[in-house]
């Protein structure tokens, strides 16, 4: 007789243990889809954070890609009268060193520092402006030679003679002239470099050149894009 009423209530119980059983596994349920839909959310997060400074870093490139154009085309306006050649991709002034030196000399003629004189006032007011100025790590002034003589004999002599400009550079920066000695530098090529005709031959009188050419801060620019987006993978 007892035994039956406890299997009674035993059977009695059954459906309440069942009904609490799916109330656990569907609060165990929910809270699991809760905490997928908050890592979705997280990741989303992430991920736009991701795509947001990817597209900062893009306009910075954009940014730095423009200065370069613009100041080749601030570069030719203000040199428009001036007899240079200014490469239309990289901004680099071409002077032929045909006016500027004698042949076999490293002395400026007068008529090359008159010539230097009207391209450097043009030169530094443009490089040196807030536009352009920030983006400047240096001004290269580069010696170029024709194949005439010996590799060596024309080092030397392209060496002197960027010197010389350099020299000249510096003498009409004016009240500029120590910030200008930061950024300035010259160096020789010899004949490394020499320009041809359309045919491929050795253009003698267009290798003798001075070049002169701006460095932007591209190097620092890519190191801190590179670290910038080193530093998000590591999160």
């Amino acid at each position: 007789m007892i035994r039956r009423r406890t299997e009674a209530l035993g059977e009695e119980d059954q459906p309440n243990f069942w009904a609490a059983y799916s109330d656990l596994m569907a609060g165990v349920l929910f809270v699991f889809i809760l905490l997928v839909i908050v890592m979705l959310f997280q990741y989303g997060q992430f991920v736009r954070e991701k795509e947001r400074r990817i597209d900062v870093q893009r306009k910075r490139l954009s940014s730095f890609h423009t200065v370069q154009m613009d100041l080749t085309m601030e570069l030719e306006r203000a040199l428009l009268t001036e007899q240079v050649r200014i490469d239309p991709q990289t901004g680099v002034l071409q002077i032929g060193s045909g006016i500027l030196f004698g042949e076999g000399q490293a002395e400026l003629s007068d008529q090359g520092k008159r010539q230097l004189a009207n391209i450097f006032r043009a030169y530094i007011e443009v490089v040196l402006s807030d536009r352009f100025h920030p983006f400047i790590k240096q001004i290269e002034i580069e010696g170029h030679t024709n194949s005439h003589g010996t590799y060596l004999y024309n080092l030397e002599l392209s060496q002197r003679r960027a010197l010389a400009v350099m020299q000249e550079f510096l003498i009409h920066a004016g009240d500029q002239e120590k910030r200008l000695q930061e950024m300035v530098v010259a160096s020789g090529r010899s004949y490394a470099h020499l320009i041809h005709d359309e045919s491929g031959k050795e253009d003698a009188v267009r290798s003798r050149r001075i070049e002169i050419r701006c460095r932007l801060k591209e190097a620092e620019l890519f190191r801190q894009i590179y670290r910038d987006l080193n530093e998000e993978t590591q999160r």
